[in-house]
């Protein structure tokens, strides 16, 4: 089998998709391997703890090994081309699309990995940061290091374990249900500090912004990107849903650290304020409530309302209608709402927009995904409506949560309803 030393000369040439990042990756492959002294580097060819997974065939083989944290397979390689080839192939997994953005950027591109999941670890980005010298020199000098002296049983335990690698059930579930991330690489959101206690649930909110394009035709993808931007001017940190399901995150997406997106707030259960500390928040771009006007088809949201000038606030009659400032604007038919007349669960009186069918699903998909990435950490039961957290100020998700179907009440989903479906689908998971 192939040295550590073999590795390093064939990274200094090795044809790459990226070769910005040849210093990170050798740095990735240090840390994973004890720089050449795991019994799975020296014994075969394996640098980076990479598991079996089916796209692997053709540049690996399927191979069975007791790590440290359990029996399993692995991949084998035979030399260090077909180990350089093979680690491309894994991260070119649906896993970690949108590497690519982070081509010539090696920090962007560690953060990348880590906010899918690629290790639970808070200090891993800092520790491949810390050998990066030590790679560049060895790609630059022609330096020859078989080990820095530390056992192969040292190794193992230096390295993160493969659950915080996140290779576990994710690898064997299909690529649809994975969240459809979308990273924004020139938007960065305001992190203020590392999670108390690690990331323990979410936050449903909508934006109650515009979700259909002022010219041009339509975009199912611009309220959202439009929202991420904002959130960056604002001083925000939270992920938004676009009308197709995808879900955007900022450049410097970080799901250990917190941002404000909650604001003044209290957690239902367990009674701690200022929750954004706690949860992440995810923006589903939707309109929500709408107003009632004088025409009683016709229902509008607040931008498009005649509003007070000093206040924004949305001016309704004696009858509570609101009047239309824009005809052309985004306005909505009954048939198209959620109307309820009476509070229901965290659902308050009034007419929303429902979210599409790809975003619910897509707040499925991503609940579960932040469950299997951060399972010692992230409850199912910790996910709250904003409604719920801060009920005197606002109405979010409220009626615009909803199953997949038809606009009608009885399709609308309280969250104590939506909690119940996720740790239902969790259990149907745990199965695959």
């Amino acid at each position: 089998m192939f040295s550590w030393s073999d590795l390093i000369g064939a990274a200094r040439t090795a044809t790459i998709p990226a070769p910005a990042l040849r210093a990170v990756t050798l740095a990735q492959w240090a840390l994973e391997s004890g720089r050449g002294a795991s019994v799975l580097s020296k014994v075969h060819g394996n640098y980076a703890g990479l598991k079996w997974r089916p796209e692997m065939t053709g540049f690996a083989t399927k191979i069975l090994y007791q790590a440290h944290d359990g029996e399993d397979f692995y991949c084998e390689f035979t030399s260090p081309s077909a180990f350089i080839a093979g680690y491309w192939q894994f991260i070119g997994r649906p896993v970690y699309n949108g590497w690519q953005a982070f081509a010539n950027d090696p920090m962007g591109y560690l953060t990348h990995l880590k906010s899918r999941g690629y290790a639970a670890d808070s200090n891993y980005v800092n520790k491949i940061i810390a050998l990066i010298p030590e790679a560049e020199g060895l790609l630059g000098t022609g330096a020859m290091i078989e080990t820095s002296g530390a056992s192969a049983a040292e190794a193992d335990v230096d390295r993160p374990s493969h659950w915080e690698l996140g290779e576990s059930l994710d690898d064997l579930l299909p690529a649809e249900a994975q969240p459809d991330f979308v990273t924004l690489s020139s938007v960065k959101h305001k992190f203020k500090g590392k999670r108390p206690n690690g990331l323990e649930g979410a936050i449903v909110h909508y934006d109650a912004g515009r979700s259909i394009p002022t010219k041009g035709p339509d975009d199912l993808e611009w309220g959202a990107k439009n929202t991420l931007v904002w959130g960056q001017t604002q001083g925000f940190a939270y992920a938004t849903i676009s009308r197709s399901g995808k879900i955007y995150l900022p450049g410097n997406m970080d799901w250990e650290s917190w941002g404000s997106h909650a604001g003044e707030s209290e957690c239902p259960v367990t009674k701690r304020t200022a929750v954004s500390q706690f949860l992440v928040g995810f923006e589903v771009n939707s309109p929500g409530f709408v107003y009632p006007t004088p025409d009683a088809d016709v229902f509008v949201p607040w931008f498009d309302a005649v509003r007070e000038k000093d206040t924004g606030k949305v001016i309704l009659n004696a009858k509570g209608q609101a009047t239309v400032a824009n005809p052309n604007g985004q306005l909505y038919k009954k048939a198209e709402l959620r109307i309820f007349k009476n509070s229901t669960g965290n659902i308050k009186v009034g007419a929303y927009v429902p979210y599409t069918d790809a975003q619910f699903e897509a707040l499925v998909k991503v609940m579960l995904w932040l469950k299997r990435t951060f399972k010692p950490t992230f409850r199912l039961d910790y996910v709250f409506g904003h409604d719920e957290v801060a009920p005197k100020r606002k109405l979010d998700p409220g009626g615009s949560l909803g199953f997949p179907g038809t606009a009608n009440v009885n399709s609308a989903v309280t969250m104590a309803k939506f909690r119940a479906a996720l740790l239902k689908a969790w259990a149907d998971q745990q199965d695959v």
